[in-house]
């Protein structure tokens, strides 16, 4: 399994993801990277499932739900954002770029970061349990309104592996 760190997605993988979901559902929730400026990034991996490595987008969502972690700064407990699971996506290794947070554009977004990368790595263990309860929780269907907000991890694993075949 990868090491606890920050990763950029490729886009154009994040792209084939969500064509394969649309065209098996009618709609998508894996996650967008780009907005206006900035590029989202995730953390991972937090979970392998059949050898198939997931990894869960930050977020700036702040409010408390079951499928979500609210990572919260470890000296005052101010919110610095969140681990969706719910979006986790399974992702081919050579399409990871690792992210530098020394390179990020202000000494805020440094220093943002590395509290949400201290976080995520302070609770490791509790990540990893969490994503594998949420998998769990979708792929067995018993929830409706989870199904209808999160990706298919079945759909997305097939396109995982549909793509890692055509693209050896």
């Amino acid at each position: 399994m990868n090491s606890p760190y920050f990763y950029y997605v490729d886009g154009d993988y994040i792209e084939y993801l969500k064509e394969r979901e649309t065209q098996a559902r009618g709609f998508t929730c894996v996650p967008n990277v780009h907005y206006w400026s900035t590029d989202k990034f995730v953390f991972g991996a937090v979970l392998e499932i059949n050898d198939i490595p997931y990894f869960v987008p930050i977020s700036s969502y702040s409010r408390n739900q079951q499928d979500l972690i609210l990572m919260k700064d470890k000296n005052d407990g101010h919110i610095l954002g969140s681990l969706r699971f719910n979006y986790m996506i399974p992702v081919p290794d050579h399409l990871l770029y690792k992210l530098d947070i020394n390179a990020l554009p202000t000494v805020n977004n440094r220093i943002h970061t590395s509290k949400e990368l201290a976080f995520c790595r302070r609770n490791r263990d509790r990540i990893n349990r969490i994503a594998l309860k949420t998998y769990n929780r979708v792929i067995s269907k018993t929830d409706d309104t989870l199904l209808k907000n999160s990706c298919d991890f079945a759909v997305l694993e097939q396109a995982y592996s549909d793509y890692k075949c055509q693209h050896k």
